[in-house]
């Protein structure tokens, strides 16, 4: 019975020493991400293949624009496929949404 008792004191040991060294504990680097919404920098998603293109699409948050590229495989080609500027779509209140629209909302919320 000690036997047994002392094998689950030794994984829970070990457990406890893999879950300090992953957590930071100093062998594995401490990983940090960036807040989505949070940069003065451009973003950048390649997205999948299909039929040998793959989208790319580029967000330049400081200008509030967006760009989509398609990368063609077999040519090694990339091509701008579209381009936009968000900053006045962000002033619409409501624009092309199903209901309720933003003004109902609105209106049940503040009730």
């Amino acid at each position: 019975m000690v036997t047994k008792e002392l094998k689950v004191a030794a994984v829970v040991l070990i457990a406890m020493a893999v879950g300090y060294l992953l957590a930071g504990g100093g062998i594995l680097p401490n990983a940090s991400g960036q807040a989505q919404g949070m940069t003065a920098g451009v973003i950048c998603v390649v997205g999948d293949a299909f039929a040998g293109y793959a989208p790319v699409v580029v967000v330049d948050v400081a200008d509030q624009s967006v760009l989509v590229y398609e990368y063609s495989y077999s040519g090694r080609q990339i091509r701008l496929t579209s381009a936009r500027t968000y900053r006045f779509d962000k002033l619409l209140t409501d624009y092309q949404t199903a209901a309720p629209s933003v003004e109902e909302v609105r209106r049940s919320v503040t009730r």
